[in-house]
């Protein structure tokens, strides 16, 4: 896994008003702690943090954050955003060893093409990340789950997946994918209606419905009778 480095800035103040004004500044207020060291309040430059989030490995990216000439090894751990708008609002870096595994959540990537997904069934997939334990620098990018062989009915559990330098700590019995037999038209609105899901009216309904609603105009607008004299 590729790393990049991270310049950050020791944040003499702590509190909402000493973030507020690093976001003003365009950095993101964050904390990097971990075994071994004691936690320190920094600043990141949020273009460059930014970037560094968007490369292959997203939030897995691994860090060198140099602050003051020591660089500290890590990686993103949790991150604020603002509700509204998705801006940063702060980062915790947690510090790691080269020669330490850790224990890390990664994406499961669907991989190949199923034959069941070809004869009409549907692809579920109730899993969507691994936890893998692995040394930090070899963190995957994601983990393959190859539906190439998954026929209507078939499931890929975890126990297929493919591990490589790392191991993957999920059940082994839990389902990744399942592809599903195709729900008939009867099924779909029997399913809508218990949800309680008004369908939509065919063009004979609609045909019927136009025609009673001019019968009953025309009897609104015709003329009354004459007295008897």
């Amino acid at each position: 896994m590729a790393e990049v480095r991270l310049q950050a800035v020791k944040r003499a103040e702590a509190g909402k008003g000493s973030a507020r004004k690093a976001r003003r500044e365009g950095k993101v207020p964050g904390i990097v702690y971990g075994r071994g060291m004691d936690p320190v309040s920094v600043t990141v430059d949020r273009r460059e943090f930014v970037t560094a989030l968007h490369t292959d490995a997203g939030m897995n990216v691994l860090l060198d954050i140099e602050v003051d000439g020591d660089t500290t090894l890590a990686f993103t751990r949790e991150l604020q955003r603002d509700p509204v708008r998705g801006t940063l609002l702060h980062a915790d870096f947690v510090k790691v060893d080269r020669t330490t595994e850790i224990e890390i959540e990664v994406p499961i990537h669907v991989a190949g093409e199923s034959p069941g997904v070809k004869e009409g069934g549907v692809l579920e997939q109730p899993l969507f990340t691994a936890l893998v334990r692995c040394l930090p620098t070899e963190v995957p990018e994601s983990v393959d789950a190859d539906v190439s062989a998954l026929g209507i009915g078939d499931s890929l559990r975890v126990s297929e997946l493919a591990e490589g330098k790392f191991h993957i700590l999920n059940e082994p019995d839990e389902v990744v994918v399942h592809i599903a037999t195709p729900i008939s038209e009867e099924e779909l609105e029997a399913l809508e209606a218990d949800a309680g899901i008004e369908q939509e009216p065919s063009e004979e309904e609609l045909v019927q419905q136009a025609a009673g609603e001019d019968a009953a105009a025309e009897e609104e607008g015709a003329p009354e009778g004459e007295d008897d004299r």
